[in-house]
């Protein structure tokens, strides 16, 4: 790929990682010898204006990057960081472009960024993880955090046609313990978690088996017990974001 074809994340990673005094390099973060770690400039601004120089964004861009980038690598003790490996970096520098500050989302950018610069932290920052946050709505990433600490029971009864031996009807709600207090669309609870569901993350899994609803000696319904809950990726990607 030429300097022109590069997308500007890609090339912006490029230049910064040019400029980073750092000894560890990336694909050894895992090892013994990462514990070695170099320091980032001092003067992190002037660092990031050196990456900068080269690259026309415009003036706002470059003032979100280096508020952004400043912010993600102070999160980082200093005697753990790391140089961020630019499959990672590119992607999230192209990512803030079109997230405001202080979203959920453009938190979920930040804490992947600093965990990609962190010795300690880099093995959980998967390449994947960029391009998945810019897939997530707000909402999302909220239930996300909420699900970090913590699963949540939702139970729904159903009923049942014994002349047809089907379950009939609309599934009605006994209890769901997901927190929607902050959330923009609570309506919208099980669209997320199907699409939170098809990115691997998160979704709402029955737990032990259905409970029939007996009346008058027939069956006459079922009782179904689920939890909200992350996916073992879906916790690696939390870690490595929050």
């Amino acid at each position: 790929m030429t300097e022109e074809q590069k997308d500007p994340g890609t090339a912006f990673a490029e230049e910064l990682a040019k400029q980073l005094p750092v000894k560890a390099i990336y694909k050894d973060a895992g090892k013994p010898a990462a514990k070695q770690v170099g320091q980032l400039a001092q003067d992190l601004v002037k660092t990031i204006q050196l990456a900068l120089a080269p690259l026309q964004f415009a003036g706002a861009y470059q003032d979100r990057l280096r508020a952004f980038i400043d912010r993600s690598v102070r999160a980082v003790p200093e005697e753990r960081r790391v140089s961020p490996p630019p499959q990672i970096l590119g992607p999230i520098v192209e990512g803030i472009r079109y997230e405001p500050e202080g979203t959920p989302l453009d938190a979920l950018f930040s804490g992947l960024l600093s965990s990609s610069m962190d010795a300690d932290c880099v093995a959980v920052a998967h390449p994947a993880f960029p391009s998945i946050i810019r897939q997530l709505s707000s909402d999302e990433a909220k239930i996300l955090s909420a699900l970090k600490t913590g699963r949540y029971l939702h139970v729904y009864t159903r009923a049942f046609d014994h002349t047809k031996n089907l379950f009939v009807g609309p599934i009605k709600i006994e209890l769901d313990e997901l927190p929607k207090q902050d959330l923009s669309y609570p309506e919208n609870v099980p669209i997320y978690m199907q699409h939170l569901d098809k990115l691997g993350l998160a979704g709402v899994f029955q737990e032990g088996n259905q409970e029939p609803l007996v009346e008058g000696g027939r069956q006459t319904g079922v009782r179904v017990r689920s939890l909200y809950r992350l996916t073992e990726f879906g916790a690696l990607f939390v870690k490595a974001c929050t």
